[in-house]
């Protein structure tokens, strides 16, 4: 994770906390969250939006196929946001939804992990690493806030707006000046 990633993380902390335990997650849950009125306002206002209506999410957590104690853990959500329009700036409602799938591990199996990986060759599966769970605690609550942050378009268009380039009246080249000039002459 690079610093942006954490200073992102670092900012989105606190606005919907709902914390399970990492080895009940690992056997499996389904969660259903819907954000109450406090959590929508913190959140639109975080987001930059005039209004989130609503936010609800469905949450999937199970073991990974693997040797290793890992979760996988998918995310769908739905929403209504009001927001201004990237192109008149006028506000309009619209509906938003989205999907993430995050891994998981606990720090002290990541740890042991890298030990034992050594000098092995790395493949493109070994880039998208596992999000590092510590304390024994995943926040489902984060993650939604991720998923909103990957379906919310901060520049959405209100339905029929359209971006009309103005009129530029050309200037004329030089030559036609100096043209102008022989003339008027």
């Amino acid at each position: 994770m690079d610093e942006q990633q954490k200073d992102d993380r670092q900012k989105d902390e606190g606005l919907w906390e709902h914390r399970v335990r990492f080895d009940h997650a690992l056997r499996g849950l389904k969660v259903d969250l819907t954000a109450d009125a406090a959590q929508r306002e913190a959140i639109a206002r975080a987001f930059g939006m005039i209004a989130l209506e609503s936010l609800s999410a469905h949450i999937e957590t199970r073991a990974a196929p693997s040797d290793k104690p890992v979760v996988e853990v998918r995310i769908t959500l739905q929403g209504e946001v009001t927001q201004e329009c990237g192109v008149t700036l006028e506000p309009f409602t619209h509906a938003l939804s989205g999907e993430l799938d995050i891994t998981c591990m606990e720090k002290q199996r990541v740890t042991h992990e890298v030990a034992e990986v050594g000098a092995r060759e790395f493949t493109l599966d070994d880039l998208d690493e596992p999000d590092v769970i510590e304390n024994g605690q995943i926040d489902l609550g984060q993650y939604v806030i991720e998923a909103l942050g990957e379906g919310y378009d901060p520049f959405a268009r209100k339905p029929g707006a359209v971006f009309e380039e103005p009129e530029i009246e050309a200037e004329p080249s030089p030559f036609a000046v100096l043209s102008k000039l022989k003339r008027d002459e």
